[in-house]
């Protein structure tokens, strides 16, 4: 154990061999003196904690004695959670339906007894049965008050999720009060059901920002945040979505002690996106840093295009932050403790098996054309309409409109490219399949329009964003009880968290979403607890005509080809994040 005191606000370790090696990367916090007495600021007191585990300050500050508590809590906290995920001996829950397994009532157990707690688990092993069952324990044994509870998700789980969650597994009573963009009487409904007496109130992230005063005159005890990624872009200027939310959830969670962050995939685009969940746990950055700012300077790097020399160049080049290998080593280890992580490969082995199959469609050449054309000069003709772009971020939008069949002009009206035949690729694919019930994504809602009118006849389902929410919601659920009801056509942000369709093991991507989470949320619609059948995912890919000449050595690719490709990479890249066995291989996937 290092011989640490404190003097004028600054740790010195008494001796060179109690460096640790955690923080021999951090060099702008390190002071050497006759190389032999290190001096770190106090706001690196977390880090020798994270190394030691304990720290034996004598003399010091008295503002250093809330921080000094905090890291005792936290301690006790991560030591807890570790024996929770390791003890044979953990207590019994009176359950109302027994859990699917141990791994279940570890998560139970974990949640009940963790007052910061990150549930990462693969869509599938029951997130919401363990955080509802941990909180109906909770209300029994008097750790947190009836109707002090607050669930938040997104809109299209609540009902069709929490709530059917809440009354098949739990004896609690759960008010959902959610608002869309809509009228100023919804509203005063919504404030009459917090009014109502109940064990639980589940909500969406939108109302959250809308009530944000009144919920948070709820002051609630707890406070769970599901798809919790919404926080990542959880930065200081509150401009973004998941910023605005942050802030009014921070509001609302004000006096909650017990805080709940769920995901499955919890980093889908690199560890920065772990840092806003972090900071909805622990604000004061005891976990990881206290300021967004701090965070990024402290574990990422930035990467500039193109050569830069700070004492030639008066301008910064355009650049991107990227997190070494090293930096997410030690992120892993600061997090690893405090977190309950499920794979469904672990627990759920009888689990069917799915089969990924990619389906090239070929373009007619009419479409080939307009592709060609719009790849290279920015603009073509289709039925006498000029359909031009002045900048190339708009590029990749019509591209992928012509691989799907259409092209929408400057007036926003669509023009279908008669000839196209990814239409009719999926008529195949849906006839090859047969008397199934199949689950259809698509990107736009002219596909999405043009496949539900195409197959409306035999009582095709279509959701999406020019339906009603009620509309919506009462589609999803008439799908999976409605054995009839045979295809449901739906847009990626209206229905791929925390729906269960396993009613179905066929999927069609007819069109693919940028979002690598996205994909893997629609996946796991029908890859969860309860699928007793083999499953088909298809991709729907469209290709080229005919050859085009390579360019820089590269094939020439097409817009769909090349974003599934890279979801495949960015999928990897996740595993590479959560692995805590070899950093050369799965960096974060079993934290």
């Amino acid at each position: 154990m290092a011989s640490i005191s404190i003097w004028n606000d600054k740790i010195i370790l008494r001796t060179k061999e109690d460096i640790p090696p955690l923080l021999e990367m951090h060099t702008k916090y390190i002071e050497k003196l006759n190389g032999h007495v290190l001096w770190f600021s106090h706001q690196n007191l977390k880090r020798i904690f994270h190394v030691y585990g304990q720290i034996p300050i004598t003399g010091g500050k008295d503002k250093l004695d809330a921080l000094k508590l905090k890291l005792a809590e936290f301690k006790f906290m991560g030591q807890n959670a570790q024996n929770i995920k390791t003890t044979p001996d953990l207590p019994q829950i009176d359950y109302k339906v027994p859990p699917l397994g141990l791994f279940q009532h570890r998560g139970v157990v974990f949640l009940s007894q963790t007052k910061r707690a990150p549930l990462f688990a693969d869509c599938g092993l029951g997130k919401c049965f363990q955080v509802l069952t941990s909180t109906e324990h909770q209300i029994r044994a008097g750790m947190v008050s009836k109707g002090k509870t607050l669930v938040c998700g997104k809109l299209a789980t609540l009902e069709t999720g929490w709530l059917e969650d809440c009354q098949n597994f739990t004896n609690l009573k759960a008010v959902m009060v959610w608002l869309s963009p809509s009228t100023y009487k919804r509203k005063e409904k919504m404030l009459k059901l917090l009014e109502e007496d109940a064990d639980l109130y589940i909500t969406n992230h939108e109302t959250v920002m809308a009530l944000e005063e009144q919920l948070a005159a709820k002051r609630f005890e707890k406070v769970v945040v599901d798809e919790s990624t919404i926080l990542k872009s959880y930065h200081g200027d509150w401009t973004r979505t998941g910023g605005k939310f942050g802030k009014a959830l921070m509001n609302v969670a004000a006096h909650a002690d017990w805080r709940v962050v769920m995901s499955g995939t919890p980093a889908p685009n690199g560890p920065e996106d772990l840092w806003g969940q972090f900071k909805f746990l622990d604000p004061d950055g005891i976990i990881l840093e206290a300021s967004f700012q701090d965070f990024r300077a402290q574990y990422m790097k930035k990467v500039y295009f193109g050569k830069y020399n700070p004492a030639v160049d008066s301008k910064e080049p355009p650049h991107k932050w990227v997190t070494p290998v090293e930096s997410i080593k030690v992120i892993r280890d600061f997090i690893s403790p405090f977190i309950y992580q499920i794979k469904i490969r672990d627990h759920l082995k009888d689990l069917p098996e799915r089969t990924i199959m990619r389906r090239s469609v070929t373009m007619s050449m009419e479409q080939h054309e307009h592709y060609m054309s719009m790849r290279d000069t920015l603009g073509t003709v289709i039925d006498d309409e000029l359909v031009a772009i002045s900048v190339r971020l708009a590029q990749a939008t019509k591209l992928r409109q012509i691989t799907g069949g259409f092209l929408i002009d400057q007036q926003e009206i669509p023009h279908p490219i008669e000839s196209a035949g990814k239409l009719d690729a999926l008529s195949d694919l849906i006839e090859e399949i047969g008397d199934e019930k199949i689950v259809i994504y698509a990107q736009y809602r002219w596909e999405i329009k043009s496949i539900f009118e195409r197959y409306k006849d035999r009582g095709a389902l279509a959701v999406y964003g020019e339906n009603k929410v009620e509309d919506n919601l009462d589609n999803i659920k008439e799908y999976i009880r409605n054995p009839d009801i045979k295809i449901i056509v739906l847009h990626p942000q209206s229905a791929a968290y925390g729906i269960t369709f396993v009613v179905s093991h066929y999927m069609i991507f007819y069109s693919i979403s940028y979002s690598e989470m996205e994909n893997y949320q629609c996946i796991k619609r029908i890859e969860r607890a309860g699928q007793k059948h083999p499953m088909f995912i298809y991709y729907l890919i469209s290709k080229l005509a005919k050859s085009v000449p390579s360019t820089k050595g590269k094939k020439t690719v097409t817009i769909d080809e090349a974003i599934f490709d890279a979801l495949q990479l960015k999928r990897q890249n996740q595993d590479d994040l959560l692995d805590q066995s070899s950093i050369n291989r799965n960096i974060l996937n079993h934290i």
